[in-house]
């Protein structure tokens, strides 16, 4: 059991997967409804803070790193491509962008959109904590249609 934990906090907490790969996981694993958005969102919010304070810091010895600087690079062109709106609507932008659940717009990509324009730490952290509990939602559903056919809860 604490294994299967750990794996779900895991993938949960990897850049591309995040909660749209983890709470998928769970629910495969038999972790009930709340359990499993409990734990990908525990796994994804989790790289927030770190993420934001490590790329305020030392984002110009990270990008010296081939395999980050392929994945902030991606993650920087999401944010250059909505940065009209990050700066004119501000944190819905920033809580849209992450409670889509598409790829590239989840934490990973909101912390570095954070550390970008600057975001106070605890807002962020609200904000995108927020989007993954939606984007978890909207995943929790999706993945009960499409593993136990209609049943929704």
């Amino acid at each position: 059991m604490l294994i299967d934990i750990l794996k779900v906090l895991f993938i949960s907490a990897l850049p591309v997967a995040e909660i749209r790969g983890g709470l998928p996981l769970a629910l495969h694993l038999g972790f009930s409804n709340l359990e499993a958005l409990a734990l990908g969102f525990i796994g994804n919010t989790a790289i927030v803070v770190p993420a934001i304070l490590v790329l305020r810091k030392f984002k110009q010895y990270l990008v010296r790193v081939r395999v980050i600087r392929y994945l902030y690079y991606r993650m920087m062109r999401k944010v250059y491509i909505k940065r009209n709106l990050i700066r004119k609507y501000g944190k819905y932008a920033l809580f849209l962008f992450v409670a889509i659940p598409l790829p590239f717009t989840g934490a990973w990509t909101a912390s570095v959109a954070a550390a970008f324009f600057n975001f106070p730490l605890r807002a962020a952290l609200a904000i995108i904590a927020c989007g993954v509990l939606v984007s978890g939602l909207i995943i929790l559903a999706a993945s009960n249609v499409v593993i136990f056919g209609s049943r929704l809860w």
